[in-house]
């Protein structure tokens, strides 16, 4: 019970208490007096009465006896009127019945009123004539006992409601400090850091609310500290200090992940593009316009590179650029090239003091079985040939064999897209995810088409590109959602799984309502799922993502960001994103036990995201060194295929 009712309750007892006191105090002193009155009045009647009939009583005039007693009696106060010889006979005897009309019987039975007899002795001279008797009749007395108790009653019970109105209004008015309190605390919990004014007019509750103000903005200051500091590790390590991209180190590391990684990367495109006679610039115009021009043409591949959602661009060194495009076909590198190129030609057209030959481009083809050495080395003979091509020249690299899924035109991977989902072909398969205790977590649901004819799976890094360009990936992710669900209502209470859903998909008109609906459906099991989307994706969409998030609590589902720190975003949108979980992308984790920088970086996140009670996950965990490290490090555990291969 909260702090507010039990006040209300203590303030409505004592009122009940205050009003039962009141009450039968009243009652009693108003049947005490009653009491009185009862036998006063048949008292003051007897002597009355003897007076009035002591000449005639003497006198033997039964009959004016008579009349003058029934003169008394008939007015109906009194239930007993007697007049009797000296010997006890009667002479005039009157009796009413006791009706008392209009009073409950209970209340007469627990308030009993005692009429007393009056009596008088009836003179005739100096001789004692005879004795008169009253008894007064008790029901107007009860009828005024009643009214009392009654009135007494609804006085105090309209008065106490009143009371009671006005105190809690009062008690809401002194308790709001604290509600805002707890708004504000749940708020720190919700990684708001608000600040609660005005401050309350009260004393005490001042010095609390001052405290929480103080606390919010210390927690708030202390969370802005380790953002910045892991902002500028990051800065430190894997960004280029001139034009703020990543540097040659970070591409290599995210490369080597991703080349490593086929269900994230089945196919792609490397890009590199070099400025021309970049030394001689520098020593005609000046480092600083040196400078300027590294940044301008960081700028312009950057605007290249956002018709690409998930790419990584790099700064490698000096006049040297790279642009990894990932799961592209090999009929996009054409393109890409003829827009690198002219990213070139407009450095010149701004004015700069350039030639027209600004710079040349070479790009090689990723096919998926490549190492990133090699990669590396066919885009740089490519780079070479361009220089021979004229201004902004381009060349491309493909290899000389080329796997048959990856040379399928547009239309024909449709056409194999909607056949799979119509025979049931995508094949689910499940990687477990561990706490640093090896306790299991979750599996994540990895997706795979079964090929006609092929004992080998087609992994998601080789068809989700291509459901991507034709709008189907939502299609995809609805039937893996209802096999995943269906399967949870099937399995063991303790199970739990978690899927990806593409950008894409969550962009896809109709999907929040279908998703609500399929959660509804299952609503028995809706708490063992996590829904995944990478992290560029979500960055993208921020607004989308919270209304998921939003959704997905109503039934207990989780949400978790994916491959998070390969983009250069900022960690502040953490803050928004209620996100449950945060898989730290396999670039920080490959080889951590050997890499310093990673390790401070990778540690600074953790605590950000505790801060903000986010659980962190390390992605490629391919050595017991690196899983080793996860608790020294505040991971809260870890996924790879030293932990458990996909099954």
């Amino acid at each position: 019970m909260t702090l507010s009712k039990q006040l209300i309750v203590l303030i409505a007892t004592l009122l009940l208490v205050v009003f039962v006191g009141t009450f039968l105090i009243s009652v009693q002193n108003t049947r005490a007096y009653l009491q009185n009155q009862l036998e006063s009045h048949a008292q003051d009647a007897a002597t009355s009465l003897g007076l009035s009939i002591s000449s005639h009583l003497g006198d033997g005039d039964l009959a004016m006896v008579t009349s003058m007693t029934d003169a008394i009696f008939d007015r109906g106060f009194y239930r007993m009127v007697r007049v009797e010889d000296m010997q006890g006979k009667p002479l005039v005897d009157r009796i009413l019945p006791v009706r008392i009309d209009g009073v409950p019987d209970w209340f007469i039975e627990r308030l009993p009123l005692v009429t007393p007899v009056g009596e008088a002795v009836v003179m005739s001279g100096w001789v004692q004539a005879g004795v008169v008797k009253v008894r007064s009749h008790p029901g107007y007395a009860y009828d005024q006992l009643w009214k009392n108790a009654e009135e007494t009653f609804w006085w105090f019970v309209s008065s106490a409601a009143m009371l009671l109105l006005a105190g809690i209004a009062l008690l809401h008015w002194v308790m709001k400090p604290l509600k805002d309190v707890e708004w504000q605390a749940n708020s720190i919990c919700n990684r708001e850091f608000p600040v609660i004014e005005p401050l309350p007019r009260t004393l005490d509750l001042r010095r609390i609310v001052e405290a929480m103000n103080r606390m919010s903005t210390k927690v708030r200051r202390m969370l802005d500290e380790l953002e910045s500091l892991a902002a500028g590790l990051r800065r430190q390590a894997h960004e280029h200090p001139v034009t703020g991209l990543a540097n040659k180190a970070r591409f290599m590391a995210t490369l080597d992940e991703l080349t490593a990684s086929p269900e994230e990367c089945a196919t792609g495109v490397l890009a590199l593009v070099q400025l021309k006679a970049f030394k001689q610039f520098n020593e005609r115009h000046g480092y600083q316009a040196g400078d300027e021009l590294l940044v301008g043409l960081g700028s312009a591949l950057a605007e290249v590179s956002r018709a690409y959602p998930a790419c990584q661009l790099a700064h490698l060194s000096g006049a040297d650029f790279g642009l990894f495009v990932q799961n592209a076909a090999i009929d996009e590198m054409e393109p890409l090239a003829a827009r690198l190129s002219s990213a070139l030609a407009g450095l010149y057209a701004e004015g700069k003091p350039l030639d027209r030959d600004v710079g040349h481009v070479g790009l090689a083809f990723y096919n998926g079985r490549q190492r990133p050495g090699e990669l590396f080395a066919e885009a740089d003979m490519a780079l070479r040939a361009a220089q021979g091509k004229g201004a902004n020249g381009w060349q491309l690299s493909t290899p000389e064999t080329m796997d048959r899924r990856q040379i399928r035109g547009a239309m024909q991977w449709r056409a194999f897209i909607e056949q799979s989902l119509a025979e049931n072909r995508l094949v689910l398969q499940f990687q477990p995810v561990f706490d640093c205790r090896r306790t299991l977590l979750h599996h994540e649901v990895l997706v795979r088409i079964a090929e006609e004819g092929k004992k080998e799976l087609m992994s998601a890094g080789v068809f989700m590109p291509q459901a991507e360009s034709a709008g189907m990936t939502m299609a995809i992710d609805q039937v893996v959602i209802r096999k995943v669900l269906t399967r949870l209502s099937l399995d063991e209470p303790d199970t739990r799984y978690a899927v990806n859903i593409a950008p894409s998909t969550l962009r896809a008109p109709g999907f929040s309502v279908w998703l609500e609906g399929q959660l509804e459906e299952f609503s028995g099991v809706a708490g063992r799922i996590v829904f995944e989307m990478p992290e560029y994706g979500a960055v993208a969409m921020l607004d989308r993502v919270r209304e998921l998030i939003e959704l997905l609590e109503r039934f207990g589902s989780q949400f978790s960001i994916d491959h998070f720190g390969r983009s250069v975003s900022s960690f502040a949108y953490l803050r928004s994103v209620k996100a449950h979980y945060l898989k730290i992308d396999g670039s920080y984790m490959r080889g951590l036990d050997q890499e310093r920088d990673n390790r401070f970086f990778v540690q600074a996140l953790a605590e950000i995201a505790h801060g903000l009670e986010i659980r962190v996950i390390g992605e490629s965990i391919e050595s017991e060194a690196v899983w080793e490290l996860l608790p020294q490090l505040n991971l809260d555990g870890g996924q790879g295929y030293y932990l458990g291969r996909p099954r």
